[in-house]
């Protein structure tokens, strides 16, 4: 049995609801399809959880898709062109679909995209790039033709949380109606696909930014065979993490019955592999590299920058489609980055390069992951301690002491209180079974700051060693209290149960009333996350426990904490004042600037997108941001790849 087979089966329950979608919709391409919101309802819907600070930007999301504007935002033949030549591609315009790939799980307003692509392969995203930068002839002597410029963002499974699938039209097309200008420049010959070999040769042209695809990967599910020794795997961008993980544990199946026939079946558990990043969503893998994701177990495995060994792209148009060539014409470049072996000096690391790029430089389809070997044996331990410094400073001293914990995550007094009522509300459920709260014995925690650890390691001797090394830290030298371990699966699950369910218990504390109170939702939570030096973490993180508790804002403050990062959860309501909202924000500016203060990242995991650009000339100051600005303008000049996020740069740049 081949691995390469196995996510077919794996996904089958996924794209059967894609198919049940495609029926109860209308036809993809349906003239008479509109978006169903307007800038009036996304501004209204959206400003009871907004700071006032914040109503300018969303107001400007909002005005780039209202529906006036949906039907003329891409070019008239942009659809029938790109079906014409791939008849079988699948393309929605329904609202369901556009709705849902115009943002994330986060507070960040929806701005959906004119239209769906569901490739299945890298041809079919060349010939998308390449329509997304043309030149229209207009008719009359008076003007000048025109060049179009159609946005594009790659989307996963929407998992992001700064923004990153929201469509940003920059402002140097639109006027303050959001209405398309066209400024008339001066362009070099040599940027179009028919130029002649005169350098000094410039055409005059009007440029429209045109709408926005979202290309969905979701097609992408290879999975490459995993050979007895290897540690690396390739995987289709669309491939989710835990697909990536059953896939292997049906391979190990596979390569165990080979040893029993050959008598080496004591091999298996050194031979049976994981993918070890693990960011909490079941995120796909092309979009866990274009973050840079992490996670739980990052301590010891490391995050995606270390994780990916390779990846294939494709590269956005660095030319002009004449209008004279549109019917033969040359594709972008496809660029396979990186290599199998576990290092290389090889000239400029641009595996690393495009992993965190956010979809700006290139749309990655398919990525090398490291694999890891699954452990023989895991122990799971936690321990609550007076106040969340000590708890944090107990951290910093089993990492300097180099006590190899796999996973060591902490929460604070108000991420255990939303773990007890979670299972309360859950007693009081009509359901009566818990959701799982009985299976798991779960039992309410003392409200106090509690470490949640994991070790790991190839016998038992090892992990309890580790084990017990990391409890006389936390109970002799920092005060730890009611210290339980645990080595049984269920057991652990049981003994993390405040940990796994913490993101849905959070938005619970603001649960609706059911008075016209529909309470927090994801969509309205604020999630942020910044990243600090271990010798700052206990100071930084309690600091910021702080400012929730005096300026009366409910949300957990919790980490990731081996690695100095962590996180708040912030529910918003829409009942909610305007200085509440206030407060909200100027929580995470707090927490960030004291992040960056003391040298460390606005964000350790989640990313840049546009809600957090304004921090990355406080981090590199104005060297470092205009270095990815010429990384951005030299790979996509026309400024195609998911505009406006990580840095703002202009197409018009570099012209006359």
């Amino acid at each position: 049995m081949s691995a390469t087979n196995l996510p077919l089966r794996l996904t089958q329950r996924r794209m059967g609801m894609f198919a049940i979608i495609e029926r109860c919709t209308s036809s993809a391409l349906s003239s008479s399809c509109r978006r169903p919101s307007s800038k009036r309802l996304l501004v209204n819907s959206l400003k009871p959880y907004l700071s006032s600070s914040h109503t300018t930007l969303y107001r400007s999301l909002a005005t780039s898709c209202s529906s006036g504007q949906l039907q003329s935002r891409l070019p008239s033949d942009f659809l029938s062109t790109l079906q014409k030549r791939h008849p079988n591609l699948k393309i929605s315009t329904n609202p369901y679909d556009l709705d849902s790939h115009g943002h994330g799980e986060s507070h960040h307003p929806t701005s959906p995209p004119d239209a769906v692509i569901y490739p299945t392969n890298v041809e079919e995203i060349q010939d998308l790039l390449r329509l997304c930068c043309r030149e229209r002839e207009i008719d009359g002597e008076e003007d000048v033709n025109t060049v179009e410029i159609v946005s594009v963002i790659a989307y996963g499974v929407g998992t992001s949380l700064e923004g990153h699938l929201q469509f940003l039209f920059p402002s140097d097309n639109n006027d303050a109606n959001g209405n398309m200008q066209g400024k008339i420049i001066e362009i070099p010959s040599s940027c179009f696909t028919d130029h002649d070999n005169d350098v000094n040769s410039y055409k005059k042209v009007r440029i429209k930014r045109k709408g926005g695809i979202s290309i969905d990967m979701c097609n992408f599910q290879s999975i490459g065979e995993v050979e007895v020794g290897n540690s690396f795997v390739k995987v289709g961008a669309g491939v989710t993490r835990k697909t990536l993980n059953e896939a292997l544990r049906y391979a190990g199946n596979f390569m165990l019955l080979h040893f029993f026939v050959i008598e080496l079946a004591h091999f298996f558990a050194f031979t049976g592999m994981q993918f070890m990043v693990d960011p909490g969503a079941d995120a796909t893998i092309g979009g866990m590299a274009a973050c840079a994701a992490s996670g739980t177990a990052a301590v010891k495995y490391g995050t995606m920058r270390e994780n990916v060994l390779a990846m294939t792209a494709v590269l956005p148009p660095t030319t002009i489609l004449s209008a004279s060539e549109e019917n033969t014409y040359a594709t972008p470049s496809i660029v396979h980055l990186g290599c199998n072996a576990l290092k290389s000096s090889a000239g400029y690391n641009l595996p690393a390069l495009l992993t965190g790029s956010e979809g700006t430089l290139g749309i990655i389809s398919e990525v090398t992951v490291k694999l890891h070997p699954v452990p023989l044996h895991v122990v799971a331990a936690s321990c609550a301690f007076d106040d969340l410094h000590s708890a944090a400073e107990a951290v910093a001293m089993i990492r300097m002491m180099g006590i190899p914990v796999s996973r060591i995550e902490l929460l604070d007094k108000m991420s255990i209180r939303a773990y007890n009522q979670s299972l309360r509300s859950e007693e009081c459920s009509d359901d009566g079974d818990g959701s799982g709260k009985d299976e798991l014995h779960l039992q309410p925690m003392d409200v106090k700051p509690t470490l949640f650890m994991e070790f790991d390691g190839h016998s038992e001797t090892t992990a309890l060693e580790d084990l017990s090394a990391a409890q006389n830290v936390c109970v002799d030298d920092f005060g730890g209290i009611n210290f339980v371990s645990a080595s049984d699966a269920s057991t652990r699950q049981a003994l993390w149960g405040a940990r796994h369910r913490l993101y849905y218990s959070s938005i619970a504390l603001r649960a609706g009333n059911g008075d016209n109170d529909e309470g927090a939702t994801s969509q309205s939570t604020v999630v942020t996350d910044v990243c600090v030096p271990l010798p700052h973490f206990a100071d930084i993180i309690a600091a910021t426990a702080c400012d929730v508790d005096e300026l009366n804002v409910i949300g957990p403050c919790f980490g990731h904490a081996g690695d100095g990062n962590f996180h708040c959860i912030l529910p918003l309501i829409k009942s909610d004042s305007k200085e509440y909202k206030d407060n909200v924000f100027k929580v995470i500016e707090n927490m960030t600037d004291r992040a960056i203060s003391v040298g460390g990242t606005c964000t350790g995991e989640h990313g840049v997108g546009f809600g957090k650009k304004k921090y990355l000339t406080m981090m590199y100051g104005e060297g470092g941001v205009s270095m990815m600005k010429a990384v951005k303008t030299s790979l996509d000049p026309w400024n195609i790849l998911n505009p406006g996020k990580i840095v703002d740069t202009s197409f018009y740049g570099g012209f006359r």
